[in-house]
């Protein structure tokens, strides 16, 4: 039938396009010219027939190999051996050779530190602990502190067998140095010796009741006129004292004699002061009570018994300070004359 025929002829047309459409995508997919990715059919996946391949474009092959042949390589980083270990250790060795020997000696050492002074260490502690309890050290008086008064210069200080200023520890005073003042000053305008004055100073104090009795600290001095004098009474462990060592009582040492300057006779000074047995660190001591009533005690009992109450002098011998003290000490002394 003829429209069968014109239908076969159709179909023969389309089968044909469809093909060539097909050989056409894989062309595409194989030289990279579509961005789509290749097709994964099996048709796709065939070799094309050599009749269908595309001839290589021969201008940009000549265009490449040209650039090929202008480009130059680069030349090669020159390499630098490092030192070779075996000479670094010879010139080691060689820089610790000894001197004249050719041999080499030991690496020096660092230098030794001196040991640390452990006994300096403790105390600068200490002085450290003291100064921050007490605050910044204080000027301190000296032994020759000497005041100018009618009788002469007095020393103000009662001083060691040293020379140094005496001082009394005392737990009423912890941190502080307590000084020993020159609290009396005797004078003596009838003896002609040195000797006849001791022998009448140790009579008036015996009168007054205070005789020289033992178990007292020795060997004081005091300052006269620059001349540092020894203490009065001399015995072993001996101070005029009112009552017995293990009792409250008024004790205390003269000094001198040393002639009056402006009249006949002698001047003595003293230093007295009111103690009580008891215990510092836990060891039996006696315990400092006060300066100014041994003081009045001892003019009270000299003059009670025949002696010149003569006033007070002003020897600028008090002390109130952060570490120095003076206790109850007003910076006066009394003054007896003896008749």
């Amino acid at each position: 039938m003829a429209w069968r025929g014109g239908l076969l002829v159709a179909l023969g047309v389309g089968a044909a396009l469809v093909s060539s459409a097909g050989i056409a995508h894989a062309d595409s997919s194989a030289t990279g010219s579509s961005p789509r990715a290749a097709d994964s059919s099996p048709a796709a996946s065939q070799p094309r027939p050599a009749s269908v391949r595309k001839p290589l474009d021969r201008p940009a092959r000549v265009a490449m190999t040209s650039r090929l042949g202008t480009m130059r390589p680069t030349p090669p980083t020159p390499f630098e051996p490092g030192p070779d270990p075996s000479v670094t250790v010879a010139a080691l060795a060689a820089a610790r050779r000894e001197p004249g020997t050719g041999m080499a000696g030991p690496a020096s050492r660092p230098g030794v530190r001196p040991p640390h002074d452990v006994i300096a260490g403790v105390a600068r502690w200490f002085d450290d602990l003291h100064y921050h309890l007490t605050g910044a050290p204080e000027t301190h008086p000296t032994p020759a502190d000497t005041a100018a008064t009618p009788y002469g210069g007095i020393g103000k200080w009662m001083l060691e067998r040293s020379g140094k200023l005496a001082d009394w520890p005392s737990p009423a005073y912890p941190f502080k140095t307590l000084y020993q003042p020159i609290n009396i000053v005797i004078v003596d305008s009838t003896s002609t010796t040195a000797t006849e004055s001791a022998q009448k100073v140790n009579a008036a104090l015996t009168a007054a009741g205070f005789p020289a009795q033992q178990l007292h600290s020795t060997g004081y001095q005091g300052l006269i006129n620059g001349v540092a004098y020894g203490q009065q009474p001399i015995g072993s462990q001996e101070a005029f004292s009112n009552a017995h060592w293990l009792r409250v009582n008024d004790h205390g040492r003269l000094f001198g004699p040393s002639p009056d300057a402006t009249d006949t006779g002698f001047v003595w000074t003293a230093s007295f002061s009111r103690e009580q047995p008891g215990l510092s660190n836990l060891a039996p001591t006696h315990i400092y009570v006060s300066f100014d009533k041994a003081r009045d005690a001892v003019r009270d009992g000299l003059v009670g018994s025949g002696a010149t109450d003569l006033g007070l002098v002003d020897l600028g011998n008090t002390l109130s300070g952060r570490t120095i003290t003076t206790g109850d000490h007003d910076g006066y002394a009394a003054v007896i004359g003896l008749n």
